[in-house]
């Protein structure tokens, strides 16, 4: 593990320090000159990318316009990715002005609509542009006087954030832009720019390979560029103003997918990593980029080498040392994250600690997309929020930072603390890591719940008035002994009965059931009654697509609601950001030999429940009372054992909050001895490994 640690703290230092101290000398001593000249003037096309720009399309078009290079030299062209909004009548407006709008058949992300734009073009040069950059008015002659030089194939230009200091993410956006921009100024003296810039960059039309839809754009076609032996320059004169993303989710987001796109890019071009080819480029390309995109997995090996560090000796303080780092930028993030939420603000130096670990697993997701073999294709832009995207957003980043945060603060205690006991066998060490864990797990966890629960606690907007349609869905399967109790207890809650729908789905049942439901199909209750017994799952498949109300409530029909259950449920669904809620329900077992045993687990149980709940995050729901809204119900493999947390996470992974409700009450009377539940038990534990061997209900990024 030593040496494992000094490998992985050498590619740290390397990437982070010594690449950018030698690209710096490189540049100074060993500057590659070409050739430039102010006054040429060739054909250029601008060509505007656009995807629900309708707040910053006039504007830029306004900026398109004025720029100062002749007019009858520069077409402008606008590709509408689909746009839903007013983007394409205002380009039109503008078309007595010579702006051509092209809108493909159908939305398949801006590299196919460039694709298509650049059959239609013959001008010399093409330069490409996102609708929110402003560019200064002599951006485009700046760009073009360097394919005077016949070995010049593109120019990237300066894209500078406005506003950076009006938010915590804005600021940390421009520290990180800042540096990118000496490395893109250096590396464009000694050879050639790594990569373009969506925003503003030019190419000679004949260099221009046909995309697929996966690539990048701004990426992939400056790799083929130098493929083919030409050079990149960066113009930092050449400059456009955009403002940042704004907020640490969609600059998360973000990162995600421009990562994804870009390592999926190079891979597509990876002969540009060959020295013997593209010479100075190749050590670049590794170096600059496909380095940082696993900087996360060195700094993971680093971390857990550090770790693993002897307890005693001299390597012991260098362990010591390296850990406090990171529980310290761990402990920095976290405090920034929970100031960010509870007071709106956190103060630059800690949320530039979070961003840093933000970017870092960003990068992490995106490259492990890719691993896995997916490309992201499409995406909104950082300023479309629709109006149901708005019902929708959730801090996606803070859910999955937060357990990472904690995680690290965790190891570095641990081995803080089992240092104190030197000296120890590792085989001791590693007892004590486990009984850790275990103290985590038991206690440590509801403990950081309650913390978190303060800190990240949703505002639910409630409406205890607030009664949609809603159909009580009960699957059974030879219930006769419970299900008239079943239908007799659902006939009298308190709800109204012109928005109650009671729906049996009877699986093969075999004895009675059918039999006793049809009595009460005159009081409303409908049977949908299944020929052959095939399981719980698939019978919620088949009938969840007869069910037209906005709510369905998924009972169990041993279990009997309390008058006021789906009314207490209902008043969350009020607000369009919750998309499930599970009810409480409490086990009657005086009667069992471990009455009591589980009586005091399952009260752990509703506890930590409720403090998920409270953070819009319950991890899974009750299978005998929940609700969900229908139309985020998505068919599950029949195979699926736990519905009740598949159906739930699957919901929270659309972006909707999956909350608690614990005066929604349901009562189950438990007859099954120690035999019996520990047979349940084992095939809960079986479900839970089957969603992690097949991923599902699991998150995703």
């Amino acid at each position: 593990m030593t040496v494992v640690f000094i490998i992985a703290s050498f590619l740290l230092i390397y990437h982070y320090v010594f690449y950018p101290l030698l690209l710096a000398g490189l540049a100074s001593f060993f500057s590659k000159k070409h050739s430039v000249d102010d006054s040429f003037e060739p054909e250029v096309a601008l060509i505007i990318s656009a995807r629900n720009e309708e707040n910053v399309i006039r504007q830029k078009l306004e900026n398109a316009i004025a720029l100062d290079y002749p007019k009858e030299k520069l077409t402008i062209w606008v590709v509408s990715d689909g746009s839903t909004d007013a983007t394409d009548t205002i380009v039109k407006e503008f078309s007595a002005e010579g702006v051509r709008l092209l809108r493909p058949t159908a939305r398949r992300g801006k590299t196919a609509g460039l694709n298509e734009v650049m059959e239609l073009i013959s001008s010399e040069i093409v330069v490409f542009s996102d609708a929110n950059a402003m560019y200064a008015p002599s951006a485009i002659r700046k760009l073009v006087r360097h394919f005077h030089d016949s070995k010049v194939g593109y120019v990237v230009g300066h894209a500078r954030y406005s506003d950076t200091d009006v938010t915590e993410a804005g600021f940390s956006e421009g520290a990180y832009w800042d540096f990118e921009i000496l490395l893109k100024r250096w590396s464009s003296q000694c050879s050639s720019v790594v990569g373009g810039d969506g925003a503003i960059y030019a190419i000679r039309k004949k260099l221009y390979d046909p995309l697929r839809d996966t690539d990048i754009n701004d990426f992939v076609n400056p790799l083929q560029i130098v493929a083919k032996g030409y050079r990149g320059i960066f113009d930092p004169e050449a400059y456009c103003v955009e403002s940042p993303a704004g907020e640490f989710q969609r600059e998360f987001k973000r990162k995600v997918r421009i990562t994804n796109r870009s390592f999926s890019g190079l891979l597509r071009v990876f002969e540009v990593c060959n020295p013997f080819k593209t010479g100075l480029f190749s050590w670049q390309i590794v170096s600059h980029k496909l380095l940082r995109w696993f900087t996360p997995y060195l700094f993971l090996i680093h971390f857990l080498s550090a770790l693993c560090l002897p307890l005693s000796g001299r390597w012991a303080w260098v362990g010591h040392g390296v850990v406090s780092l990171y529980a310290g930028l761990a402990l920095a993030a976290f405090l920034g994250l929970i100031l960010r939420r509870r007071l709106g603000n956190s103060g630059k130096l800690l949320a530039l600690c979070y961003y840093v670990v933000m970017v870092h697993v960003a990068c992490a997701i995106g490259v492990w997309k890719r691993l896995r073999g997916e490309t992201i294709t499409v995406w909104e832009t950082p300023r479309e929020k629709t109006a149901e995207q708005g019902k929708t957003d959730v801090c996606h980043e803070d859910q999955l930072l937060v357990p990472i945060l904690l995680l690290i603060l965790f190891l570095a205690l641990c081995r803080f603390f089992i240092s104190g006991f030197q000296p120890i066998s590792w085989p001791v060490t590693f007892a004590l890591f486990l009984v850790g864990l275990l103290g985590y797990t038991y206690v440590g966890y509801p403990l950081v719940l309650r913390i978190l629960s303060y800190c990240f606690r949703i505002d639910v907007k409630s409406d205890p008035d607030f009664t949609p349609e809603v159909t009580l869905l009960i699957a059974a399967y030879n219930e006769e002994a419970v299900i008239e109790e079943k239908i007799l207890n659902s006939l009298k809650l308190v709800y109204p009965s012109d928005r109650l729908k009671i729906v049996v789905a009877s699986d093969g049942s075999s004895d009675r059931t059918n039999q006793i439901v049809e009595q009460y199909t005159s009081q409303g209750v409908t049977l949908f009654a299944y020929p052959q017994n095939r399981g719980k799952i698939s019978v919620l498949n088949d009938t969840m697509e007869k069910i037209s109300s906005p709510v369905v409530i998924l009972s169990d029909a041993n279990v009997m609601y309390d008058p006021l259950a789906v009314k207490r449920l209902m008043q969350h669904f009020a607000d369009d950001r919750v998309g499930a809620v599970s009810g409480k329900v409490v086990l009657i077992n005086d009667k069992l030999s471990y009455g009591k045993a589980e009586e005091q687990y399952y009260r752990i149980e509703h506890c930590i429940q409720k403090l998920e709940g409270l953070t819009g995050a319950l991890v899974g729901a009750d299978g005998a009372m929940y609700a969900i809204r229908t139309a985020l119900f998505q068919s599950l493999p029949a195979e699926t054992i736990l519905d009740d947390f598949v159906i739930p996470m699957n919901i929270a992974r659309q972006g909707l909050w999956v909350v608690h409700e614990s005066a929604a009450l349901g009562y189950e009377l438990n007859l099954q001895e120690i035999h019996g539940e520990f047979l349940r038990k084992a095939r809960i534990i079986a479900g839970g490994f089957q969603c992690l061997r097949k991923g599902l209900g699991m998150p995703h990024f």
